[in-house]
């Protein structure tokens, strides 16, 4: 089986600097979907995933007007719940902005890491098991980057850590095997090339 994990465009942010679960993609991000579409529009996909948030949906139909291929959403693999981040002083918006804090926002009424992994766990098996019902061997998910990353982690069997890996560029994706003994391969870069017209 062949697994491609592709991240969501650039998304719209508020006026603290952080998106909300109904935000959606910037122009910028549209383009970037655009182009990831066009990067992946002859692969041979047997099935198509989505998340439920509307950024890798909208992400997701930019492939599937342009391919004419169906999408399944799995509520499961969403991003990271951040409750009602609204209430946290900007000072710890802008800790979470710079990356520089512990993804914990049971505080708020959301999730902390342990939380987040395990349901991903759930999403990635829940895909998992519907790829082998439909004899799916090479798939694509458009998901997001603390989705991909709590992925990658339990492929590995290691516990979920966003701090070990370089960030996820908006619309790059990574493409990893599982052998004939159900091991996952390592993840081994982003790939971004079809971005570079971007710069």
């Amino acid at each position: 089986m062949e697994l491609w994990l592709v991240r969501h465009g650039e998304t719209i942010v508020g006026e603290d600097g952080l998106y909300q679960p109904h935000h959606g993609l910037t122009e910028l991000g549209l383009r970037q979907a655009e182009l990831v579409a066009k990067a992946l529009e002859h692969v041979d996909f047997d099935a198509c995933y989505t998340s439920a948030l509307p950024r890798a949906i909208q992400t997701a139909e930019v492939f599937a007007e342009l391919t004419s291929r169906e999408i399944t959403q799995i509520g499961t693999l969403n991003e990271i719940d951040v409750g009602q981040i609204e209430r946290a002083s900007q000072v710890f918006k802008n800790k979470v902005i710079n990356h520089r804090v512990d993804l914990d926002f049971s505080q708020f009424g959301g999730e902390g890491p342990q939380q987040f992994a395990s349901r991903i766990q759930r999403g990635f098996d829940q895909l998992i098991r519907d790829a082998e019902i439909r004899e799916a061997n090479r798939i694509v998910g458009f998901l997001h980057g603390g989705t991909i990353g709590a992925i990658l982690d339990h492929m590995q069997e290691r516990d979920f850590d966003y701090r070990s890996r370089p960030r996820m560029p908006n619309c790059s994706f990574a493409v990893v095997n599982r052998d004939m003994d159900g091991k996952w391969s390592e993840w081994q870069k982003w790939h971004s090339d079809h971005l570079n017209v971007l710069t």
